[in-house]
């Protein structure tokens, strides 16, 4: 749920919202560029598991080609309709088509550092990196880059690769990021 939260607040330019509530500033999104509608977007999501699957079903309900990343070499039986299964080694290959790169595997010897710099600069610049997953999948120090670049729009970020992440992090200051205290997991259903 907190994915598809980060995703569908990113999606409509809350940050930018909730600056303006804070400031009590009334600051239409007609103002500037509108948001761009899901429908139609690619979403890569990295797990197959049943929290992958999940956010797959939901995102396909909104228009979105999701791409799920597995780890073993055997597509599998799938459930989801319409939810195109990609092995990991073709993660690179298809960085370029997404849109939204969603995070939802377990940390391995395979998965650490996998969102590297140079996987990171394969993304498009109005892309968007959702972890629900591990803070450690991610370099951080490269995505605090690409963040600030602005060479990718932005990320909803639930897990870091030091926790409780550092009140120095730069992570906290910027406008196109939303984080979370590794809060993802956390229900009472």
């Amino acid at each position: 749920q907190n994915a598809i939260a980060g995703v569908l607040m990113l999606a409509r330019h809350f940050p930018k919202m909730l600056e303006a509530q804070r400031q009590r500033r009334w600051d239409s999104l007609i103002n500037y560029s509108l948001p761009a509608d899901l429908s139609g977007q690619t979403a890569v999501i990295v797990g197959r598991g049943p929290i992958g699957n999940d956010i797959a079903r939901v995102l396909t309900g909104f228009g979105v080609h999701c791409i799920q990343i597995r780890f073993n070499e055997q597509v599998g039986e799938s459930q989801l309709i319409d939810v195109e299964s990609r092995h990991i080694s073709e993660l690179k290959s298809i960085l370029g088509l997404a849109n939204w790169l969603i995070l939802a595997c377990p940390l391995s010897s395979v998965t650490n550092q996998l969102i590297d710099a140079d996987a990171i600069d394969l993304l498009p610049s109005s892309s968007h990196i959702i972890n629900i997953a591990r803070g450690e999948i991610i370099c951080e120090p490269a995505l605090i880059s690409a963040l600030k670049n602005k060479k990718i729009a932005g990320a909803y970020l639930d897990v870091f690769a030091s926790e409780p992440l550092d009140v120095d992090s730069p992570l906290w200051d910027l406008e196109n990021v939303i984080i979370t205290p590794h809060s993802a997991g956390h229900s009472a259903g």
